[in-house]
């Protein structure tokens, strides 16, 4: 059975929001996804057997081991960034901010960039145990386009969120 790559990644991101915390949990979520999300997200009907054909767990937990996360994380950081509002072309400022990754099997550090007036992360990057942020600062900011006259401060994403509120 193949199952398109948007598809099972946006299932997937549907059942992480909806609370589930495991690969197990995922699987199970997306078995009893409600059809109207497996509609849009472009889960359809097999015109020969009306029954959806959807992914299992099993093939999420291949899909996600094998999928390069740096490389999903700039394509989503970009269509975000392609879609948020016009009247805002160019970016106010960027704080750049490392967090540790909760419940991860290894410990996952991240950096990101995050747009102040809309709280949303432009671009991330996995900071390797071996290394450390001041080291990926430089590449991270590659990620994002037009940095011109853009403020980059290090900075929390808590205080982001305060200065938004």
């Amino acid at each position: 059975m193949r199952h398109a790559l948007v598809g099972v990644l946006a299932l997937a991101a549907c059942a992480v929001l909806a609370g589930a915390t495991s690969l197990l949990a995922v699987g199970e979520w997306i078995a009893d996804a409600p059809p109207h999300v497996l509609e849009h997200v472009g889960v359809r009907p097999d015109p020969l057997f009306p029954k959806r054909s959807l992914p299992a767990e099993t093939t999420v937990r291949r899909l996600l081991a094998r999928i390069d996360g740096d490389t999903l994380d700039l394509a989503v950081g970009r269509w975000l960034a392609d879609r948020r509002n016009r009247a805002e072309v160019r970016l106010p400022g960027l704080a750049v901010d490392g967090k540790n990754l909760r419940g991860a099997a290894r410990a996952i550090h991240l950096l990101a960039a995050l747009e102040y007036t809309t709280g949303l992360v432009l671009a991330q990057l996995d900071v390797q145990e071996k290394t450390n942020e001041i080291t990926c600062f430089q590449p991270l900011l590659e990620t994002v386009a037009d940095l011109a006259g853009v403020v980059v401060t290090p900075g929390s994403s808590r205080t982001v969120m305060r200065r938004r509120a």
